[in-house]
């Protein structure tokens, strides 16, 4: 039995940007998804400012079930994995990086939370740590979300050298950044559709990890041409010292790109495999107008049609690496947005074949990829008592936009709501809704001769500041 457990291999989870619990030197928690918790570092942001020192102890869990600030967390994704990998608790283990000794070494399966604010680089040198004293000869498997599979990345072309990594999958990781981190960083962000106060932002500008996730390409247009974010001199006004910053950032992204051509060149392949979404309208550019930094949920210009739109954070284009470019064999394109990906279960099926039991037939062949899709442009949370439109476009693997004989939309507090063709999608009308979680369920027939389609998304919908 010690030699059956001994071979199995060890699974990491690693997560995004803001989904690791964070406590200071006390044990008190200063980062989490607790509504009291949130409301204390509105008041309070200093706390998460890079010269304190903060220890990750968990990952964040789903939270809203009954909130109107809905946050998919990594708990249902950890039971999960317990479950098909047919685990018991004892085999299930939370890593304390800061910890000298780690808690249940044998454990199959890992959380592995971080000090998110850190740069890239610098959490990949704590994971290796943790992989190190944790692998122990067996092989590694790692399952990363978002900016996690970046300090996955990283770790593989760098610092693995010793180890058998056996599989990375990644799911909607910013290999060449996102455009989303330059709206953050310049017009400030928002928690939910609600703009956070201007302390809070003065805090996250002064992270390493936001200016990572810069987009790496030249996605802003100044009216004369392209230019990477690094090169945008107004943004120095909104934040000292953002073009060094920026610049460090694209070389060290460049660097990383450059190892991980290195290491695949070296080891005659990689491990990676990559889930990602495709169709949802995505910021993926920025205009700047005189002082203004405008962004844009519209393709860059020069990529075709072929991976338009993203999962509304990440760009579809820059969720896969290069260097899998030519191996389409490795991307795996899921529908659900950037938050929710873990929740589809792709990785569930995908990582039960390092369990005890195979994995089924049905998951390694071609139903895994259905022959259509179906896109809802529809932000996660809208504003209390404002109507909202909701357009939606199915389109087949390739990008190619579909037909359907009949369309219905239906919410779960209202009922149905009409929709319309308007030549290049079909649109729905959503009257106010009340502070809550909503469900919306788009359902089409006759899709590409016959084919039946259905989408359920849920929708956070927040009081208005002037209720």
């Amino acid at each position: 039995m010690t030699r059956e457990v001994a071979m199995k291999p060890l699974i990491v989870v690693i997560p995004g940007i803001g989904g690791s619990i964070l406590a200071d030197d006390d044990g008190r928690t200063v980062y989490t998804v607790k509504a009291s918790t949130a409301l204390a570092r509105c008041l309070d942001p200093q706390a998460l400012d890079m010269d304190r020192s903060l220890h990750p102890v968990g990952l964040i869990p789903t939270f809203g079930a009954c909130h109107p600030l809905l946050i998919t967390g990594y708990d249902r994704l950890m039971s999960r994995l317990t479950q098909v990998l047919g685990l018991s608790q004892a085999e299930v283990a939370t890593a304390r990086p800061d910890d000298p000794q780690p808690v249940r070494p044998d454990a199959s399966l890992v959380a592995f939370p971080y000090d998110f604010r850190r740069s890239v680089a610098h959490n990949a040198e704590v994971l290796d740590q943790e992989i190190r004293r944790r692998a122990q000869g067996r092989p590694v498997v790692l399952v990363a979300h978002s900016m996690g599979g970046l300090v996955a990345a990283s770790w593989w072309a760098s610092l693995s050298d010793g180890i058998e990594v056996r599989e990375i999958m990644t799911l909607g990781t910013p290999y060449l950044g996102a455009t989303k981190a330059l709206e953050v960083l310049i017009n400030g962000a928002s928690a939910r559709g609600l703009p956070l106060p201007g302390p809070f932002n003065r805090v996250l500008r002064g992270w390493d990890s936001v200016f990572d996730l810069l987009p790496h390409w030249k996605a802003v247009g100044d009216g004369t041409g392209r230019l990477y974010p690094y090169q945008v001199a107004q943004a120095e006004q909104v934040v000292p010292g953002f073009q060094a910053r920026a610049e460090a950032a694209y070389l060290a992204n460049r660097a990383l790109h450059q190892e991980l051509d290195a290491k695949a060149a070296s080891m005659g392949g990689n491990p990676f495999t990559v889930y990602y979404t495709q169709g949802i309208p995505t910021l993926c550019r920025a205009v700047l107008t005189g002082d203004r930094l405008r962004t844009e949920k519209a393709d860059l210009p020069g990529f075709g049609t072929g991976r338009h739109g993203g999962d509304g954070t990440v760009p579809a284009t820059f969720a896969i690496p290069d260097f899998l470019e030519g191996t389409p064999r490795s991307w795996h394109r899921l529908k659900s947005k950037h938050g929710e990906l873990m929740e589809e279960g792709a990785v569930d099926g995908h990582v039960a074949g390092y369990g005890t039991s195979p994995v089924p037939a049905a998951i390694r062949g071609a139903e895994e990829h259905p022959a259509a899709y179906m896109c809802l442009d529809l932000n996660d949370v809208v504003p209390a008592g404002q109507p909202q439109t909701v357009r939606i476009t199915i389109e087949d693997a390739s990008g190619q936009a579909l037909d359907a004989t009949d369309l219905r939309v239906v919410l779960t507090s209202m009922g149905e709501v009409p929709v319309e063709a308007d030549g290049e999608a079909w649109v729905a009308q959503i009257p106010p809704l009340k502070a809550g979680v909503h469900r919306l369920r788009a359902m089409a027939a006759g899709v590409s001769g016959g084919l039946a389609l259905e989408e359920i998304v849920r929708v956070g919908v927040v009081p208005c500041l002037s209720e």
